[in-house]
């Protein structure tokens, strides 16, 4: 396959990300000890010497799948998703494949309307810092992600619970900075919802301040001299005394430097101020720009920026999320596709989609339709699709072609999802292939960027942009569990193995040592004082 032309399977990234029985169980196993090294150079495996450039890989894991009717499949899990094993199981299958990380997101209470908690997928979530505790124990190279948004912590507490985690953990542990705006959910902690200038400048500074609260005890501080009585070194444990704009802090933490020097920072965000963001703070992003020649282009910009803002060259790593959907045929993963598809739930077009054009052209009908999760109550109807893109499609029926002279009439909007049902489907609307139906279920099922064929079509597409330089690697989730997740690590992983790409063992223990990222000097101790936030 030419380097310069992407594989026809390929469903392009958007910004966003069983058993056959539906059991999940297995015997109960130990708990792995955490274990710490220095971090190895990688090894050689047998007579073929493994490029320098590894594709990484993370896990992010959704208790029902990222697609809204994935829950509903007959190979899906119904029960136990809120116990440990269940959590494990995925931790363990991920670790087997040598994965950089299991990512735990994260989703307020109070984030989704009354009428969305009966259908979506995305209400069961235990407290990540809870969960990443326990994942800890029962694992022992595997970087754990944790989700914490600004909004919701103040800086002390957000350090404490990352500094003590990464030291359980061995150095393993990483946080997924969110700014996502919710008033919902800014009710259920007595605060108004703030406007996005707002939260970007309070997030900058809580950074800032965190950062500082990991550095303020040096490592070494802890002497425990038994014979001159000396408990600490006074002379490595600092005051922060910080007063900001939005936070007043004293410091220190009750705890020595965490073993990374500063917990690795994720971030996923396209716009102006997450560009920035990304640029002075993030060590990942996994946004997902369409194209490869898009995601060049926008982290070129970003590390441009990064330059710029942190006085250096520090590694950025771009990981767009993915969904894979993998079957032993292209064929047999599309109909699968569509079996999920036919699960999504769908209104009443009688009493259902009443919106004009101004509201889709404005702010809150613009937010729904860039929306990577699934549309609510209100907009799954063939008449508010109609309603989104700029046609009438009523008259042909939810079963009924989409015509060619219809398919003119589309909207910016409209003619996205066309795209988006040629790059899963392989039908358009010249073969005559494209039903209502399939438009509104990719409208429905939100742009979480999906790699629909073979195991061996999805290597490929992972390989394609990687060797274009558009990723460093991907954050991976899957439709539904269990299945195709033990199809991913059982089938893809091995491909990419034997293709010289991805690793065969790990070569270090921490987080940052699976990415090559040097432990930061502390700010305390060197004239080289981080940038302060603006």
């Amino acid at each position: 396959m030419s380097s310069s032309t992407a594989p026809p399977w390929t469903s392009s990234p958007r910004h966003g990300p069983t058993t056959s029985s539906g059991c999940w169980h297995r015997s109960p196993v130990p708990p792995r000890p955490a274990r710490r090294c220095p971090r190895r150079e990688p090894q050689l495996e047998g007579t073929r010497t493994m490029p320098e450039r590894q594709l990484h890989l993370g896990y992010m894991h959704w208790l029902n799948g990222t697609h809204w009717g994935g829950w509903r499949h007959p190979d899906a899990p119904t029960a136990h998703a809120f116990e440990l094993e269940y959590a494990t199981k995925a931790l363990r299958l991920t670790e087997d494949a040598k994965f950089d990380f299991f990512f735990l997101g994260d989703t307020l209470p109070g984030d989704l309307a009354a009428e969305q908690w009966i259908t979506t997928h995305n209400t069961g979530r235990l407290e990540p810092f809870t969960l990443a505790s326990q994942l800890a124990l029962q694992s022992s190279r595997i970087g754990l992600v944790v989700t914490a948004h600004p909004t919701f912590y103040e800086p002390y507490i957000l350090a404490r619970l990352t500094a003590s985690l990464d030291h359980l953990s061995g150095g393993r542990l990483a946080w997924n900075v969110v700014l996502g705006a919710s008033d919902l959910a800014a009710r259920n902690f007595s605060l108004p919802d703030l406007g996005g200038t707002a939260r970007y400048e309070r997030a900058d500074e809580f950074i800032h301040v965190v950062r500082r609260l990991w550095d303020s005890v040096e490592n070494g501080a802890y002497l425990q001299d038994k014979r001159t009585g000396r408990y600490v070194d006074e002379s490595r444990i600092h005051r922060l005394d910080w007063q900001g704009t939005h936070f007043q802090v004293a410091g220190t933490l009750p705890l020595e430097r965490p073993p990374q020097g500063h917990v690795p920072l994720l971030y996923a965000g396209a716009s102006e101020q997450s560009r920035e963001l990304t640029a002075k703070w993030a060590d990942i992003n996994f946004t997902g720009p369409a194209t490869p020649a898009e995601s060049l282009a926008f982290n070129t910009d970003v590390r441009q920026r990064a330059e710029r803002l942190r006085g250096r060259v520090d590694p950025i790593f771009f990981l767009p999320g993915i969904t894979p959907l993998i079957g032993d045929t292209r064929a047999a993963a599309v109909e699968l596709y569509e079996e999920l598809n036919a699960l999504l739930p769908y209104d009443d077009d009688i009493v259902e989609g009443d919106q004009d054009e101004a509201f889709w052209s404005g702010p809150e009908g613009a937010r729904i339709s860039a929306s990577p999760f699934p549309l609510p109550k209100g907009f799954r109807s063939v008449r508010s699709l109609s309603e989104r893109v700029g046609a009438d499609l009523r008259p042909a029926g939810i079963d009924g072609a989409v015509k060619p002279d219809t398919a003119a009439d589309l909207n910016a909007y409209g003619r996205r999802l066309l795209t988006l049902v040629a790059e899963r489907t392989g039908r358009t609307v010249d073969n005559g292939g494209v039903r209502v139906r399939d438009v509104l279920a990719a409208s429905i099922a939100g742009n979480f960027p999906l790699v629909i064929g073979t195991a061996g079509q999805v290597a490929d597409t992972l390989i394609y942009w990687f060797d274009q330089g558009a990723a460093e690697g991907f954050n991976v989730s899957t439709p539904f569990l269990w299945e195709q997740l033990e199809r991913f690590t059982g089938e893809v992983v091995p491909i990419l193995q034997e293709r010289g790409v991805y690793r065969t063992e790990y070569t270090s223990d921490t987080f940052r040592g699976h990415f090559g990222l040097d432990i930061p000097p502390n700010s305390f101790t060197t004239t080289d004082q981080e940038e302060r936030p603006v």
